[in-house]
């Protein structure tokens, strides 16, 4: 049964207060409100954007593998509503999480379907034009990092890139998904708010150019003015997979036992995002 919210209705949901709470035990965004804080050269902040743009690109695969793997397993989500293969619920679970997915590899708001690797691309480009900073100095900067070449990989573990996911892994990276999108629309407030108030002058910037990026020509400032909103839409279209998910589970484990896995996947994701941000500086 699902009600007019097109929420599932059943006795085990996952809401959104829990999600925050065990992030919260574990992470706060204000730890990345500190180190942009501290950064107070041109090429403090263009290393810690940088890196931290290059750790956010790990979670796109992430999403569009997480929505496959629920997908095959058609024997795991199903309706009592119908019998046989017209019982698949699979797809329609994963579709909430692809929904993300989308915006990353083509956003639907922008004025051409840029990816989101793009937006972030021509933002830290457009700042490191601002400081009048050398493009291969910063890429070096970022690429041999270790520390955030080590957590990518992580990110991509817990997502299951490249790995055989069986039912734990599968709900912990639900878990880990819901979590990624609460921070990123954690974060995306404290970039914004930081660089408004304390960098008025890099905004307008931004907002007044466009980079050119492989030919094409990118608005230097809409990974900032679009992300807000799109993680929050990202969440509330994963957190209905998630209840769905619960709600049509059919295999043989407690229904319990699937959420307390989601919350490990969600504790898994802010653990890193914790240690990331204590690494990121280092050289």
């Amino acid at each position: 049964m699902i009600n007019t919210l097109n929420q599932p209705t059943t006795t085990v949901i996952i809401e959104r207060a829990e999600v925050c709470k065990t992030i919260a035990e574990e992470y706060t965004s204000l730890t990345f409100k500190q180190l942009l804080e501290e950064a107070t050269s041109g090429e403090a902040l263009l290393r810690l954007m940088g890196r931290f743009f290059q750790y956010s690109s790990a979670f796109a695969p992430c999403q569009t593998c997480l929505a496959g793997y629920i997908a095959v397993r058609k024997d795991l989500f199903n309706t009592s509503n119908e019998v046989g293969l017209f019982a698949d619920r699979s797809v329609e679970i994963g579709a909430g999480m692809f929904f993300g997915a989308i915006d990353e590899f083509g956003d639907r708001e922008a004025p051409e379907p840029h990816t989101h690797r793009a937006l972030a691309l021509a933002t830290l480009k457009g700042m490191a034009q601002f400081f009048g900073y050398d493009m291969l100095a910063l890429s070096k900067l970022i690429l041999q990092h270790r520390p955030t070449n080590d957590a990518i990989r992580k990110v991509h573990r817990s997502g299951g890139i490249n790995m055989v996911v069986d039912e734990a892994h599968l709900f912990r990276a639900i878990g880990f998904h819901l979590g990624t999108e609460v921070l990123g629309e954690d974060e995306n407030r404290v970039l914004e708010e930081f660089f408004r108030t304390k960098h008025p002058e890099i905004v307008r910037y931004l907002q007044e150019t466009e980079v050119e990026i492989d030919g094409k020509v990118i608005p230097a400032y809409y990974w900032f003015s679009r992300h807000i909103v799109a993680e929050a839409e990202h969440f509330d279209a994963g957190i209905l997979s998630a209840n769905q998910a619960l709600h049509y589970y059919t295999g043989l484990e407690d229904k319990q036992q699937i959420k307390s896995w989601i919350l490990e996947g969600v504790r898994e994701i802010a653990v890193q995002m914790s240690e990331f941000m204590e690494e990121v500086w280092k050289n």
